[in-house]
């Protein structure tokens, strides 16, 4: 069990390219739990960023329309004016 347990190791080690000689199993590990957790909270970070930035860009868009529409209202009213003079 402890060989094979070892020989696994052995295994990481190659796939992720660290020394498994030099690296203990619980340095590793702790490493690896801590990665995850980063990489999870920058999802997190990311997914939050991107919504507040498409929330920001429909409120722009929104203000845009209303000005557009406001200015528009403008006009006929002006050209209404102008017609009964």
């Amino acid at each position: 069990m402890h060989n094979n347990m070892i020989k696994l190791y052995d295994s990481l080690g190659d796939y992720f390219c660290f020394d498994s000689k030099a690296v203990c199993i619980e340095d590793f590990f702790v490493d690896l739990s801590t990665f995850r957790t980063l990489f999870l909270e920058a999802l997190r970070e990311n997914n939050k960023r991107r919504e507040m930035e498409e929330k920001i860009k429909r409120a722009k868009l929104a203000k845009e329309k209303a000005e557009r529409e406001r200015l528009e209202r403008q006009q006929k009213k002006k050209q209404l004016i102008d017609m009964n003079k």
